[in-house]
């Protein structure tokens, strides 16, 4: 009776320990970034330019009446950077003129799409309990700026682009 018990015990053991291992394999699947098809179309490149930033000038709730600004309440410091081929890297909380290097490894990654006249990005926003989805859409592009809209929050991000000084060196985006 002792080695029927001992024996059901191990049983429950192995399947457990077979079961936490497919799951962990499942969110590793689940958090890996995918390669996305390359641009086909060069009409995105009347939109984006590939050869500077965008820099975060206005954020806030589309449906708030006040429209408060939350670059300017909380000093938000955020920059877009659209590589060739779909790829984009979203730089967060740095100073421009203080880097000599825009490191595109170590940022949030992402890719950006162009379909049906709609500029369309998805960057993976990491951190200590693991990636999220973003999702903004294009929306529109007024001269300088090019605004996002995200359908998820019902937040509108405006950016205005702006050069990257001579002295920063910029890595290649190579996920």
């Amino acid at each position: 009776m002792k080695r029927f018990y001992t024996s059901i015990v191990l049983l429950i053991i192995i399947t457990s320990c077979s079961t936490y291992t497919n799951t962990i394999k499942d969110v590793a699947e689940i958090n890996k970034i995918h390669a996305e098809d390359p641009i086909t179309s060069n009409e995105v490149y009347k939109i984006i330019d590939t050869t500077k930033l965008y820099k975060l000038v206005a954020h806030y709730y589309k449906y708030d009446e006040d429209k408060v600004n939350a670059v300017t309440t909380y000093n938000y410091k955020k920059y877009l950077k659209f590589y060739k081929d779909g790829r984009l890297a979203v730089f967060d909380a740095f100073d421009l003129n203080s880097l000599d290097t825009l490191r595109a490894q170590k940022t949030d990654q992402g890719y950006y799409d162009y379909n049906y006249n709609t500029l369309s990005t998805r960057n993976y926003i990491t951190n200590k309990n693991g990636k999220q989805l973003y999702n903004p859409q294009y929306q529109e592009l007024a001269g300088d700026t090019l605004s996002l809209y995200s359908q998820s929050t019902k937040n509108i991000s405006h950016y205005l682009s702006v050069d990257i000084p001579s002295h920063v060196f910029v890595e290649k985006a190579n996920w």
